[in-house]
């Protein structure tokens, strides 16, 4: 980890951001600014069912026409995509409205994106052909506080043949205008409150120690770090108003610090843990948060020590074990033999583990040293 964040950076957010309790209702407004009278809806099926089904949505839009696709699955498919987006090109969509978790937002901005730039989702994962076109007018209103999908130019689609989940991103990719209201996200199931914390927890500490950090973006992730250490559990087993709201904030922040320096080794090793057995995402990558704190420990410089401070530890390896414990008050495994992980798979989950975010970790970390951190926590 660098003493000192690299002096010559950029920064770019094109994503409009409106944040509020109850703001959800302004996307109606924004898509008639931009004179949308065809909007294509994909939106989560657990707001659907708290929020009155396709019927009260169509009328939220009015007099907009409504064509609503709600059969996106957790971690979207290349065939989702390709699906959805043929059906909004038959719909006439000027403008795409994405409302649901991260999984819906990611797979609605490819659509947007495939609106004008032609082909499947895999020509582009593959780099087969390149984006080129900005797409269609979006809107994304997250119903959880996890990924941050809302203000970031990724998607992350999963290929079942190669059991991969590559990546759009490019910054084509921004959503126009993002809507974060807390309310939506009071519905969450506790699993999933706790899944999309965790995911947004780890993707801050990532993008704190990351080699790729800079001075607006740690500021950024150290404010987010605290807000979720501080508001989680309460969010997640209380559903406290004010600690919700304050989740729904942090993830946003983290996004933004996400556009701007991604991941490093811990999000492409949790995503065999999440394709072949079946774990929430968020809970996959927490998994190996403990391990890396204490793994990166040896080269964490005084900035982390200045975070620890606030949060109200001595040490890294402090950190790790009441991060550990959290996660087993919020359910979450902790360990990878309970999703059924073996000593035998280690070699293969580290060699599908290593993905283009993983040299932006602090400490080099090879195939060799995967292995060694996965068999500490089976």
């Amino acid at each position: 980890m660098s003493k000192v964040p690299a002096s010559n950076w950029d920064f770019h957010l094109p994503t409009r951001v409106r944040f509020g309790w109850g703001r959800a209702a302004e996307a109606a407004e924004a898509l008639r600014a931009q004179g949308a009278t065809r909007v294509f809806v994909m939106a989560g099926r657990s707001y659907l069912k708290h929020q009155g089904g396709a019927e009260a949505l169509a009328a939220r839009l009015a007099p907009a026409a409504v064509t609503l696709f709600a059969e996106t699955e957790e971690n979207p498919s290349i065939a989702t995509v390709d699906t959805a987006a043929r059906l909004c090109a038959q719909s006439g969509a000027q403008a795409v409205l994405a409302i649901g978790g991260g999984s819906v937002l990611d797979a609605a901005k490819v659509v947007a994106l495939l609106q004008k730039n032609e082909g499947s989702v895999r020509d582009y994962l593959d780099g087969v052909r390149k984006i080129t076109a900005k797409g269609l007018f979006t809107v994304a209103v997250p119903t959880t506080s996890g990924t941050g999908s809302e203000v970031t130019p990724f998607s992350v689609i999963t290929n079942p043949e190669k059991q991969s989940k590559p990546a759009i991103a490019c910054p084509e990719n921004f959503p126009d205008l993002a809507i974060v209201d807390p309310e939506l996200t009071l519905t969450m199931p506790q699993p999933v409150a706790a899944s999309t914390g965790l995911d947004a927890l780890t993707q801050v500490i990532e993008g704190f120690w990351s080699t790729r950090a800079t001075d607006i973006s740690r500021a950024l992730a150290f404010r987010a770090i605290v807000t979720i250490w501080r508001n989680l559990e309460r969010a997640c087993q209380d559903k406290d108003h004010d600690a919700v709201a304050a989740m729904a904030s942090a993830s946003c922040i983290g996004g933004v610090q996400m556009a701007m320096v991604g991941n490093t080794a811990i999000h492409p090793l949790s995503y065999p843990i999440t394709l072949d057995h079946g774990v929430r995402h968020g809970f996959a990558c927490a998994l190996f948060l403990p391990a890396f704190l204490r793994f990166n420990a040896p080269v964490l410089d005084s900035a982390f020590a200045d975070l620890l401070g606030v949060l109200g530890f001595s040490r890294a390896e402090a950190f790790a074990d009441a991060l550990e414990a959290l996660m087993q008050r919020l359910g979450a495994p902790t360990r990878l033999g309970a999703v059924g992980v073996t000593e035998a798979m280690l070699p293969a989950i580290a060699a599908r583990g290593i993905g283009r975010s993983t040299p932006a970790n602090p400490r080099p970390v090879e195939a060799a040293e995967i292995v060694t951190i996965c068999r500490g926590i089976l």
